[in-house]
């Protein structure tokens, strides 16, 4: 008795090519999120801060907070998609 009329091989195929897709729609989903960190002038830090100071300021995205602090230097983190749109 046979349970399906579809051949083992073409089902096999079939799997190997959506986890192939499925892998490859991650790596793009995955390298258009990385994080790009721009450091930010004295004057960029200024302009920003006229809002509110960059210390308590909670914005984040999918990396984590978008205003970071390493060492004495601020950078402006921001998502490589993010980045190629909207500067």
């Amino acid at each position: 008795m046979r349970v399906s009329s579809v051949p083992a091989e073409p089902r096999t195929r079939s799997l190997a090519l959506a986890i192939a897709a499925l892998a490859l729609l991650a790596i793009l989903v995955a390298w258009c999120a990385h994080p790009i960190c721009m450091p930010l002038s004295a004057a960029d830090v200024a302009e920003a801060a006229k809002w509110a100071p960059l210390e308590t300021r909670t914005d984040r995205q999918l990396h984590g907070p978008i205003w970071q602090r390493h060492g004495d230097q601020w950078y402006q983190c921001k998502s490589w998609i993010s980045r190629q749109f909207f500067f």
